[in-house]
């Protein structure tokens, strides 16, 4: 049932995109379109990015609130510190690669006879001023403002009006005084709220069972979202259709097709770099063994995900494929599994961070340093919350742009083809995951093999028995049937 709808989405998707650029080459060959008419074409795409921005945000920081809040701790503490070490670590290095690349690279400049144009349409602060910046928005006033505003800093040159010298003889060149103007402005401020969501939900997690009924609450909320997410997506290729349409008509310089080819080259780079070098390097370096052998043992998940473009639909396969071909303990399978499916989104990341420069250089726009780092942080931690289903990164990419100050509607470009390279970008979240799963299975040996032990004996701690009776919606159909025996018993 799973596989069927996602391939009807697929495939209405497709449909929708061809049947835009059919449409669109029709009008613009045949037919003089009005300026009111391209405002109704232009309305239904309009639509769907307000309803995109209007849940993207509150979609992002309650997954990831309710992901933080029902981590497991079941797994032993070594075992836990070095999944959170993997899952931070290897989608650093997704984010780093795809930041080296779309910098060498560049793929949204234009090059005239060599030569690359970049308009520079901003001041570039002072390092300590960006910093600063950056530490105010970590830590908002206000919980609430920072889902609309941010503070930024800006650096002016003012005439000086005396002719007596100023305080500070640094600060004065040329009759100009430097002058730091601090205000807050419209965007989503996405460091301080998922620092802000982080921390909230490690509380949650350590208060245990006197937080149930908050954490039930913030999972409700969160399950509800993404039903009304998934309803959206429902109206994303009508949307796609008046996009395409729109993107026809309106090119008037065919180099948008080559911007758009590079693209899709960085990012495909990108995701084989980090498939087939990065993802296996680390996985040798601490089990030296032969990484490439997971391929073909897991070769059945990557199909499945390749298909659906979905890492939470795979899920089922991707832990068969890990006991039965990987030989990977069986409780880790189930606890790891479902957890790194949420928050290891690798591929994801580096599409995000090379999709939000490739629109700055489009737009030719000079990014300063902490809108470079609000980029990288945003798409490091909006990817551990983002929502295992298809065309998820179109409304990370809208809450990136705001945070940084771009235009929203300039993704719009993007929305046309994400829906392709998101098939490639989940072959690459549900590689990370096995690899993620096999190396800690082989960091953590003993340790699990004690655990199992000690389960066969019966034996059980209380901190265990207490997660257990929480009954998070994330685990409770992984928990082992001694488990709730054991439970009921008492």
């Amino acid at each position: 049932m799973i596989i069927l709808k996602e391939s009807l989405f697929q495939g209405f998707t497709l449909m929708m995109i061809c049947l835009g650029l059919g449409i669109g080459f029709l009008l613009r060959f045949m037919v003089s379109v009005t300026q009111d008419q391209m405002v109704w074409i232009k309305f239904p795409g309009d639509l769907l990015f307000s309803l995109l921005q209007f849940f993207a945000v509150p979609l992002i920081v309650t997954r990831l609130m309710a992901e933080v809040s029902g981590l497991n701790n079941r797994l032993p503490g070594r075992s836990a510190f070095f999944i959170t070490s993997y899952i931070c670590g290897s989608t650093f290095l997704a984010v780093a690669l795809g930041l080296a690349l779309v910098i060498l690279v560049k793929p949204g400049m234009e090059y005239t006879t060599g030569k690359k144009t970049v308009s520079i349409d901003m001041p570039t602060p002072s390092y300590h001023v960006v910093f600063m910046d950056l530490i105010r928005n970590l830590v908002p006033e206000s919980y609430p403002q920072a889902f609309y505003e941010q503070f930024r800093t800006r650096i002016v040159h003012v005439k000086v009006q005396s002719s007596s010298p100023a305080i500070d003889p640094a600060v004065t060149q040329n009759g100009t005084e430097t002058m730091l103007i601090g205000q807050y402005v419209a965007g989503a401020n996405m460091v301080g709220l998922i620092f802000s969501t982080v921390m909230i939900g490690l509380m949650l997690n350590r208060a245990g069972l006197k937080a149930e009924a908050t954490v039930k609450f913030i999972k409700c909320l969160s399950i509800a979202l993404k039903i009304i997410f998934d309803w959206i997506l429902w109206y994303l290729p009508f949307g796609l259709l008046f996009l395409v349409v729109e993107h026809v008509l309106n090119v008037n310089d065919w180099t948008v097709i080559i911007k758009l080819t590079r693209l899709t080259g960085v990012i495909f780079l990108g995701l084989a770099i980090h498939s087939f070098l990065v993802l296996p390097l680390i996985f040798f370096v601490f089990t030296k063994q032969n990484p490439f052998l997971i391929f073909a043992q897991i070769s059945k998940a990557l199909f499945t995900s390749a298909v659906l473009a979905s890492s939470a639909a795979t899920l089922p396969i991707t832990i068969e494929c890990c006991e039965e071909n990987v030989k990977i303990d069986r409780t880790l399978c189930r606890l790891m599994l479902p957890m790194v499916s949420s928050f290891n989104m690798n591929g994801m990341a580096l599409y995000e961070v090379v999709a939000v420069l490739f629109i700055a250089q489009s737009s030719n726009t000079l990014l300063d340093v902490s809108q470079i780092i609000t980029i990288c942080a945003t798409c490091c931690i909006s990817s551990f919350g983002a929502v295992g289903v298809p065309a998820t990164g179109s409304a990370t990419t809208i809450v990136i742009l705001t945070a940084v100050g771009l235009p929203a509607h300039d993704a719009s470009l993007l929305l046309v083809f994400e829906w392709f390279l998101d098939h490639f970008t989940t072959i690459v979240n549900v590689l990370g995951d096995c690899y993620g799963v096999a190396l800690i299975h082989h960091l953590c040996q003993h340790e699990l093999w004690t655990q199992d032990k000690l389960r066969m004996e019966g034996i059980r701690s209380t901190g265990e028995l207490e997660l257990d009776l929480l009954c998070l919606e994330n685990d409770e159909e992984f928990i082992t049937s001694s488990s709730s025996e054991s439970i009921s018993s008492k």
